[in-house]
């Protein structure tokens, strides 16, 4: 009897041992993942945020190719029209990954309309090379929509394999290795506590207008995007979401796609689904191409905002989607947050693309209490009469040489700093962040702002509270901001 005891004590023994060797290496697999996973805010991240969104908290779901998570700017839905929209969707995107990523989208949101993006109706190639379909596959969670998506853009099941693993993806990128890939929040925490899938595309590009002659004709798309196109409709109508499909103002528009548009549009016509190709709406959205576009087929931070808008009023004459800004549940809290990053990320970058002290001071006017502005005076020489009139309405006084005192403006209110024995006249910890302002300078994280040789003037140093950053640093000489 004490023999068995004692095997069985062994056989539990070598099982516990296994037992833990596999916890121990599923650990350790995970934790290889998702560290070294690329980290793309294009196709993956998207998708993954997706999946945390509060349950029927989205109304509009924006599905497709990078003009979705460019133009479609979710915080000016939100703030003028009240819809709480996410964008979902990767560079390139086949119809065949949209298909998808919707089949998967619905499974834990209950959109009131699904808006699918017509660039595909371009694509001629039936399979995605591997940085595509990374992109538009990796963030589905693992299961028969993500390997069905995968199969469907690689050409056999030798490559399915290869590809559906990832390896060279994660092994690469030891080298690039940092502290984004290991925090919870990628590294940017404001973005991603609120992200809905939509970034700003910072760049400015000049371009032609797309021109395309009156007599164009439907011209068939591909066979494997109208495949994967009928599919989408036919899924949409199955299960009674309305569904609107658009194509995105396009600075490579011409003949041939709108050859492909017009096609389109008859199937969309078959189905009596709604088709409106918003580049018929130049007009309307009063769009520059000299200064809207970020490259030749992406509208820029000024151009999404342009088209949103002509978009959200879209929206609100053909769909009845509620006003969802007065809601007091909770549930959309983070749609107002999601629009808060974006309105100071517009507002710092149009900050810093300011050269010319009168703009710059009618920007910094419009600011937020969000923002604190610090001003130290070191030479009044050059100081413009609408430097000095801003500076006067805040109490800050231009008649000495050299002002050994520090300003703060926050708002209305101006707070006067003396330095101590230290040197020292302003230090805020705000996070993981420290900034100070002291006789030798002013320092974001140890790191010294404003050093800009044969300048002195008035300078100004924006703090971003909210985005927990820098909005903007410079020096103010005459009728110009010089920066470092």
């Amino acid at each position: 009897m004490k023999e068995k005891i004692f095997v069985i004590l062994n056989s539990l023994k070598n099982v516990v041992r296994v037992a833990a060797f596999l916890l121990l290496a599923a650990f350790l697999l995970n934790t290889w993942i998702v560290w070294f996973k690329p980290k793309h805010l294009d196709g993956n991240l998207m998708m993954e945020t997706y999946y945390s969104q509060p349950e029927g908290s989205v109304d509009v779901l924006v599905v497709g190719s990078s003009h979705t998570f460019v133009d479609v700017n979710t915080g000016v839905l939100w703030d003028d029209y009240g819809i709480p929209s996410f964008v979902i969707g990767g560079s390139l995107q086949p119809f065949s990954s949209s298909y998808y990523y919707i089949k998967e989208a619905v499974k834990t949101q209950t959109p009131n309309l699904i808006i699918l993006e017509a660039l595909a109706c371009n694509i001629d190639d039936d399979y995605s090379n591997p940085g595509i379909l990374f992109n538009n596959s990796y963030g589905l969670r693992w299961g028969w929509d993500k390997i069905e998506t995968m199969r469907s853009n690689v050409h056999n099941t030798d490559e399915l394999v290869q590809r559906g693993l990832f390896f060279e993806d994660y092994h690469n990128r030891y080298a690039e290795l940092d502290f984004g890939d290991i925090a919870e929040d990628y590294g940017d925490p404001t973005r991603m506590s609120s992200w809905k899938g939509f970034y700003d595309y910072f760049l400015t590009y000049g371009i032609s207008e797309p021109e395309y002659g009156d007599d164009v004709v439907p011209v068939p798309i591909p066979n494997k995007e109208e495949f994967y196109y009928r599919r989408i409709i036919e899924f949409c109508q199955e299960n009674e979401i309305p569904l609107m499909i658009m194509v995105s103002p396009d600075g490579g528009y011409d003949d041939l796609q709108r050859a492909h548009y017009l096609y389109a549009e008859q199937i969309a016509q078959e189905y009596g689904v709604d088709f409106v190709d918003f580049n018929e709406y130049y007009d309307e959205m009063h769009l520059n191409f000299d200064r809207d576009f970020a490259d030749i087929g992406h509208l820029n931070h000024i151009g999404n905002r342009k088209f949103t808008e002509v978009l959200g009023d879209y929206l609100n004459d053909n769909y009845d989607l509620e006003d969802r800004r007065d809601d007091e549940t909770g549930l959309y809290d983070s749609w107002n947050d999601n629009s808060l990053v974006l309105e100071s990320r517009y507002n710092n970058y149009m900050l810093r693309d300011t050269s010319y002290t009168v703009d710059y001071l009618e920007r910094i006017s419009d600011l937020s209490d969000d923002y604190k502005i610090f001003i130290t005076v070191s030479d009044i020489t050059y100081v413009s009469d609408e430097l000095r009139q801003y500076l006067g309405l805040h109490d800050i006084s231009c008649q000495r040489p050299f002002d050994s005192r520090r300003y703060m403006i926050c708002g209305d209110l101006t707070t006067v700093f003396e330095a101590d024995d230290n040197g020292l006249y302003y230090e805020e910890f705000s996070g993981e962040h420290h900034l100070t302002v002291c006789l030798s300078g002013t320092y974001f994280d140890s790191e010294r702002l404003n050093v800009i040789p044969g300048h002195d003037g008035v300078e100004f140093v924006v703090f971003d509270e909210y985005n927990q950053t820098i909005a903007d640093a410079g020096i103010i000489v005459g009728d110009e901001v010089w920066r470092s």
